[in-house]
């Protein structure tokens, strides 16, 4: 594995590689860091050369001094493939990362070799009610992170997943003591840049493959915002995985994995 950081975009990006092959970029949402992939890194970079980075304002990378849009995290993810040498990627981006994704693939379409879009939506800006308010409140006034991890948890998995006792309390006790904890102001950056986010009406300018998956759980970007996604998007396969919610790389990580990789490694 090599690991680094990187100066790119006015920002310091730790990023990690693993593996050999064609490259394949992988893009983490909101308040995620790399660490995030575990699922998916072993599972990928047997095929891949596997990049996961750390978004700006998360994990290992620096701390954003100023607001920012969606569009400046893109360019943060072009100037970071440059940085690497890297001129085309497989590009992969679950959440936010996957408004990062639309982004970078409208702004650089040669960057990007094939497209797949997971458990996001084609815009955010749209909706006349603040759906982040009571996660910014809770994030703001929950100290432990107890009552906004437990939140994030009924938001992100199945109603299978929260009837396990044992698998609720793992989790929550990973969440509760991340390896590199997130400030609250750098969450209410995050969050303020995914609000503006709007992609819809420029997506027809996609050109390259694109999968668009969602499990059919999913509450934070549901089956529909998915359809919608897809439709925007010139030729885009729709994909969608039973038994599976937001957090489905976590819940279902092999049926996951395996549906990337059979788009990514189908021919033509």
């Amino acid at each position: 594995m090599e690991s680094g950081f990187k100066e790119c975009n006015e920002q310091k990006l730790y990023y990690e590689i693993h593996g050999e092959g064609e490259p394949l970029l992988l893009i983490m949402g909101l308040g995620g860091d790399s660490t995030a992939w575990m699922f998916q890194i072993p599972a990928f970079s047997k095929y891949f050369k596997v990049i996961v980075f750390d978004n700006r304002d998360v994990g290992r990378s620096s701390m954003a001094k100023t607001p920012y849009m969606i569009a400046d995290m893109a360019e943060d993810t072009a100037g970071l493939m440059n940085a690497l040498g890297i001129k085309q990627a497989n590009v992969l981006g679950g959440s936010m990362g996957g408004f990062i994704a639309q982004e970078l693939v409208i702004r650089h379409p040669d960057k990007v070799k094939k497209l797949v879009l997971t458990c996001t939506a084609g815009q955010m800006a749209r909706f006349k009610i603040d759906l982040f308010e009571p996660l910014l409140f809770i994030r703001q006034h929950d100290p432990s992170n107890k009552v906004f991890f437990s939140q994030m948890m009924f938001q992100t998995m199945t109603h299978e997943f929260l009837k396990n006792g044992e698998a609720v309390n793992q989790m929550l006790a990973f969440f509760q003591n991340p390896p590199f904890p997130q400030p609250v102001e750098a969450f209410v950056r995050q969050v303020n840049a995914v609000r503006t986010f709007d992609a819809l009406d420029r997506l027809q300018a996609v050109k390259v493959p694109t999968l668009v998956l969602v499990g059919d759980q999913d509450i934070a970007s549901p089956s529909w915002a998915a359809r919608e996604l897809a439709s925007a998007i010139p030729g885009a396969t729709l994909k969608v995985l039973e038994g599976g919610a937001h957090g489905f790389n976590f819940e279902i990580p092999d049926r996951f994995n395996q549906a990337v990789l059979d788009f990514l490694m189908k021919k033509g």
